[in-house]
């Protein structure tokens, strides 16, 4: 027999598939029974391995959040983006649908409780890695808001240009309050975030743009 060790993709493939495990063993406690209410050592027996490797792993119960928003959001945000543009929809209804479907990947990457709870961290504790790296993923969002805009023919009711990266900031503002709204109240349904949603973007698409923008919106390079 070989003492020669393993292959380094194999070693790599059995790391990535553990360190998924641990993140679904956490989700699913975190879902039941609350980040506070849950220790490494419950994480740890829900995944069959020892506590001090989870601890290897993330360190803490916040690096084990940060794995599972950070990585969840940018692989949603990536497997979306082609998603974005619907044939037919007025504007309202593809600015609606782009935000709606972050708030139901969202709730499909962690609970509830876990965005109430990362919402309250960034607020007690600005500075911790948790707060940055929740802060990132808001940053990382205006910015896929601002590439589907970008690659719109936007049509001002000033006549001027619209800058995607201004209207994305505002887009995503008034988005915020209906997606707290959301995490905080449990009987809350996705579709009744849809409704909220657009109650919101109709009438601020409505000042800004032109009935034709507003009503049919093309995009750049399309006929």
């Amino acid at each position: 027999m070989s003492d020669a060790p393993a292959e380094p993709g194999l070693r790599d493939r059995k790391k990535a598939r553990r360190r998924d495990e641990i993140i679904a063993a956490a989700k699913d406690l975190f879902a039941r029974q609350g980040i506070d209410a849950t220790t490494m050592a419950d994480i740890a027996a829900a995944a069959g391995i020892s506590a001090p490797t989870v601890f290897n792993y993330f360190g803490s119960k916040d690096g084990i959040l940060i794995a599972m928003i950070t990585e969840g959001t940018m692989a949603a945000r990536e497997g979306d983006r082609a998603l974005h543009w619907r044939e037919g929809a007025d504007l309202a209804g593809l600015i609606t649908g782009l935000f709606l479907r972050v708030s139901s990947r969202t709730l499909e990457i962690a609970g509830k409780r876990v965005w109430r709870y990362a919402e309250a961290a960034a607020i007690r504790h600005p500075d911790a890695d948790l707060s940055r790296q929740y802060a990132a993923v808001s940053a990382a969002l205006v910015e896929v808001v601002r590439d589907f805009l970008a690659g719109l023919e936007l049509t001002t009711r000033a006549g001027g240009a619209c800058p995607p990266d201004w209207l994305a900031g505002i887009l995503h503002d008034v988005w915020m309050p209906c997606f707290i709204r959301l995490i905080i109240e449990e009987e809350e349904t996705l579709v009744e975030h849809e409704v909220a949603l657009r109650a919101r973007f109709a009438p601020l698409v409505a000042l800004l743009f032109t009935e034709e923008c507003a009503a049919s919106p093309r995009r750049k390079g399309m006929a």
